[in-house]
């Protein structure tokens, strides 16, 4: 079991190296802390709670800023009803603070998870709005597919690792003008009960394909999730 994570880890290590190659870029940490709160038999609160810092970023035209600074704070709330065995549909708001402005959003999602054998596999449709001080509303739709994988057996049971793959097409619009962003994160986890979990993983970023020095973003991310 530990041998199967070690890959995993020493990817999580070597990648963020790469940046330094890159001539439009930022890499940092991103925490996190998600509560899924059961309030019904069908119904369920999520509340997470995400923080970014920037360790290394570079523009074009730019030297590399290497002075660690805190980026923003994000806090967001989605009620989720399950509809189906598999489907679910959430409603939500999210709030920014970013230096002393704060940003607002809502959300709306659909997602379906299909548990196999071995995997668990789970598709996710989002769409929200965006409205910022002094900025037009932006708009996007995310779809993002998830894979998550027991490291020993055939399912994730307590005290147990397990790797989580998702990989995310992310479409903004806004003022007349439009960007793709696309994700996608390797994780290791670690199930310490049914109800507690924590997870360590590298996500990569791109967008701005039509300038010559496309935008890329590299996270070491770490998430603990608990379910109530």
């Amino acid at each position: 079991m530990y041998r199967s994570g070690i890959p995993s880890i020493l990817l999580l290590l070597i990648l963020p190296v790469a940046v330094f190659g890159q001539a439009n870029f930022r890499t940092g940490t991103i925490p996190q802390l998600n509560v899924n709160i059961k309030i019904a038999e069908s119904w369920k609160l999520n509340t997470k709670l995400e923080a970014r810092q920037i360790f290394f970023e570079k523009e074009p035209g730019s030297a590399t800023s290497r002075q660690l600074r805190y980026e923003r704070t994000d806090l967001s709330t989605v009620l989720t009803r399950k509809v189906s065995a598999d489907n679910t549909v959430g409603a939500g708001y999210l709030v920014r603070r970013e230096g002393s402005e704060f940003t607002h959003r809502l959300i709306q999602q659909f997602s379906n998870v299909k548990n196999f054998e071995v995997i668990s596999l789970a598709h996710r449709i989002v769409t929200d709005e965006t409205f910022s001080p002094a900025e037009p509303v932006e708009f996007r739709a995310r779809y993002r597919l998830g894979i998550e994988m027991p490291l020993n057996g055939r399912q994730i049971d307590p005290r147990e690792f397990y790797s989580k793959v998702n990989n995310e097409y992310l479409g903004l619009w806004s003022d007349g003008e439009a960007d793709l962003e696309i994700r996608g994160l390797l994780a290791l986890g670690y199930n310490a009960t049914d109800s507690n979990k924590i997870e360590l993983g590298f996500e990569y970023r791109v967008n701005e394909f039509d300038n010559p020095a496309k935008a890329q973003q590299f996270w070491l991310t770490i998430g603990w999730f608990v379910s109530i």
